[in-house]
């Protein structure tokens, strides 16, 4: 049977509301477009309209003939021209839409209008980019807390999949068994195949005493090479209580056996070192952070262990207070280069209380943008060495920018918006590079159920003036089925392989 198409409808019930959607799309559009022009955070959220100027054409003569200043501003920046075509197409895509579409009841304005900006900013190719709606401020995505309600963790999307960074020293994540480096599959059963980080946070987050079920795949920085394993992990969420330092080690350095206390390889009490645990940086850390290094300097301990594992960073200004401790006045701590190629220097100020006592820094793949700002800042300034693997690579500056112009009362949303790079003491950028460790030992699940926390005992053997030894090798199934063939080349150990850093 033929089915005729109806004649089209005039502007329908949506055209009026269509048009501001369009209108508050081509403001956003202009901010991008200004961003990515190199205008300054200043020109981002400043007073100035953007608007679509229409001029009906006169009896005899067409529209184009005489263009007010307007138009001829318009026309002589093409950008300009490209967004309000863009805007108006955009407009009447949805006036088709609302007129034809077969299922047209499931259309809605802010759920157009948000897929438009975020496809927008998808076209930036930047991970760290975004558009919150209103309802991701309203559940904190953006923020850097002290407290939330959820499970304790940190995801990012930044390999095409939802991926956790780390689980909250002691949260109902970390105690539900999930662990860095888990791939999210799932979230109650619905796939999160082509999510991001923030719709993933929108779904996990949720009132304390509620239950989210996460399908996750270990990879290899949880089980040490074994083949992954997937698993479905119950976890009861809760108010989660964000403390950002610590002195009692992050892992039990042996297995079942030290409990929270600091022990050398070969499990004996060490007492004249200081460790210290930065989980993330907060508004409180730099407090929490001074009182732990309170007798750092009274010549108690010959040394102090940092550990930054699994710590993804947080606030600029507290960061900086954090790494000022550690560095004596004038000892460039980063810089920090913005769109326009600007560069401003934050260097170290007086008042620092742990400038001389030796440092060993512990890192892993997880260690990112701020606790990667620390480590580059202590070796720049030789006074750190690191230990680990090769660090995230975040090292941009972002800024989130409340938006007000779409008329609704509930709010805009905001962008969340990359408006600078980090640059180490030494000049070098951090993004997609991260800090390399100056002893390369990686610690998987198997070597930290065999051995221990290799890393930590590592960082005691540099502080008491010992070399420590080469990570063990491990030989893989293969290996162990191969037959023993004369002649033939032995397999790289891995500790001659290059640290992994993440793309």
């Amino acid at each position: 049977m033929e089915i005729t198409p109806e004649p089209p409808a005039s502007p329908s019930r949506g055209s009026s509301a269509v048009r501001n959607v369009a209108v508050a799309l081509l403001a956003i559009a202009g901010l991008l477009l200004m961003f990515g022009l190199g205008y300054g955070v200043s020109d981002l959220t400043s007073d100035e309209e953007v608007r679509i100027v229409e001029r009906p054409a006169s009896d005899g003569e067409p529209a184009a003939a005489q263009p007010t200043d307007q138009e001829q501003a318009r026309e002589e920046s093409g950008e300009r021209s490209e967004l309000a075509v863009g805007a108006s197409i955009l407009e009447e895509t949805f006036e088709i839409l609302l007129d034809e579409f077969v299922d047209k009841e499931i259309l809605d304005e802010r759920a157009f209008r948000d897929a438009a900006i975020r496809g927008a900013i998808d076209s930036l190719n930047d991970p760290y980019t975004e558009y919150l709606s209103p309802g991701d401020l309203a559940l904190g995505i953006g923020a850097i807390e002290t407290t939330y309600e959820g499970i304790g963790a940190t995801v990012t999307d930044r390999n095409g999949v939802v991926q956790i960074v780390s689980p909250f020293r002691g949260s109902p994540a970390e105690e539900a068994g999930i662990r860095p480096g888990d791939i999210i599959l799932a979230v109650d059963g619905e796939s999160t195949d082509g999510w991001t980080s923030t719709q993933a946070v929108q779904r996990i987050r949720g009132p304390r005493g509620t239950e989210v079920t996460l399908t996750v795949q270990h990879t290899d920085l949880a089980t040490g090479g074994a083949p992954p394993e997937i698993e479905d992990i119950t976890i009861v969420r809760g108010q989660i209580l964000i403390q950002s330092v610590f002195t009692e080690p992050r892992l039990e350095l042996v297995p079942g056996e030290t409990g929270a206390d600091l022990v050398d390889r070969d499990g004996n009490l060490v007492d004249d070192i200081l460790y210290i645990n930065i989980a993330q940086f907060h508004g409180e850390t730099p407090s929490e952070l001074r009182s732990a290094l309170r007798d750092a300097e009274s010549g108690r301990y010959i040394g102090l262990i940092l550990d930054v594992r699994g710590n993804p960073g947080g606030l600029l200004r507290q960061t900086v207070q954090a790494t000022n401790e550690f560095l004596p006045e004038g000892d460039v701590i980063l810089s920090e280069i913005d769109a326009d190629g600007d560069v401003v220097t934050f260097g170290a100020q007086e008042g620092g209380i742990a400038i001389s006592i030796p440092i060993v820094l512990v890192q892993d793949e997880a260690s990112a943008s701020g606790s990667e700002v620390l480590a580059a800042a202590l070796v720049d300034n030789g006074r750190a060495v690191v230990v680990g693997v090769r660090s995230f690579g975040k090292g941009t500056v972002n800024q989130l920018h409340p938006l007000s112009r779409c008329g609704d009362p509930a709010g805009c949303g905001a962008l969340y918006v990359t408006v600078g790079r980090w640059l180490r003491p030494n000049g070098q950028v951090i993004e997609g590079l991260g800090i390399a460790p100056d002893y390369e030992i990686p610690l998987t699940g198997d070597d930290y159920i065999d051995y221990g926390d290799l890393q930590v005992f590592a960082a005691i053997d540099i502080l008491r003036g010992i070399e420590p030894p080469p990570p063990p090798e491990r030989v893989s199934e293969e290996d162990e089925e191969r037959p023993d063939i004369p002649n033939v080349a032995e397999r790289e150990g891995p500790d001659s392989e290059e640290g992994e850093t993440e793309e």
